[in-house]
């Protein structure tokens, strides 16, 4: 405080005027009105959801969620399908994995549409994301969908201790994990693919990043994991977007 204050001082006598520069916000306003009449028999609860998620596009993540009518993640509400930057659905065609029955941890679940694309099928689920902006409205999702075997927390994979992520799950362990896109963003990732592997056998992962951290990230996986088998080579949202996905596995014990 006293250097800062030496400073501004001595700026001041130099006639420099220091002007505050206050963070932009987003521009939110409600995109539908849930009370008007809607020739397309959107229904109010609809149209609250997607205002709700049109609040997410001014979060602090760093994506094109925002050129997108529902953000980053495409999502059916009543029946209908709105389209986001990444289709959940098409992320998990062709994984070899049987969700039926499946406990799943997703970290860094952004809206949470991965988990919403297997709700019907898995036997519960639970996603973490460091954006409080994203789990509010993924939690109002929930609801809204009855999906008594979701949960969605506010937790920061880089700077919170990960251990206490154990305290969120209902057993010891569960049967998968995503890990989908997030490593790029992440100093501890190396720390973060040892806690998914300590809790599951399985990882649902999808590398992002410059080529040489992508293949950083496979070749890590690849001491972790007995076997690593890449799904896919592209993402299917965007073909000329090279991220890898990969399931990762360990035998039981």
């Amino acid at each position: 405080m006293k250097l800062a204050s030496t400073i501004n001082r001595y700026l001041k006598i130099a006639g420099v005027k220091l002007v505050r520069i206050e963070p932009t916000k987003h521009p939110y306003t409600n995109i539908f009105d849930p009370e008007s009449r809607d020739p397309d028999g959107m229904t109010a609860e609809a149209k609250k959801l997607m205002n709700l998620l049109s609040y997410t596009k001014g979060s602090s993540h760093t994506y094109n969620g925002a050129l997108y009518e529902s953000g980053y993640h495409t999502i059916v509400i009543d029946g209908k399908r709105f389209q986001g930057q990444r289709d959940p659905a098409q992320r998990l065609e062709s994984v070899p994995f049987d969700f039926q029955g499946a406990s799943v941890l997703d970290l860094g679940s952004n809206q949470g549409g991965m988990l919403f694309a297997v709700a019907d099928k898995i036997r519960s689920g639970v996603g973490v994301d460091f954006d409080y902006k994203m789990v509010n409205v993924a939690n109002r999702i929930t609801r809204s969908k009855n999906l008594d075997n979701l949960n969605f927390y506010v937790f920061d994979l880089e700077k919170e201790n990960l251990q206490v992520l154990r305290n969120l799950l209902s057993s010891r362990t569960v049967d998968i994990i995503f890990l989908l896109a997030v490593c790029m963003w992440i100093s501890n990732w190396k720390q973060v693919i040892d806690f998914a592997a300590s809790v599951s056998n399985n990882l649902l992962f999808e590398s992002n990043g410059t080529a040489d951290q992508q293949a950083n990230q496979e070749h890590y996986l690849a001491t972790k994991y007995q076997h690593v088998i890449k799904v896919r080579d592209t993402s299917p949202d965007n073909p000329a977007d090279p991220r890898k996905l990969f399931l990762c596995e360990n035998l039981p014990h």
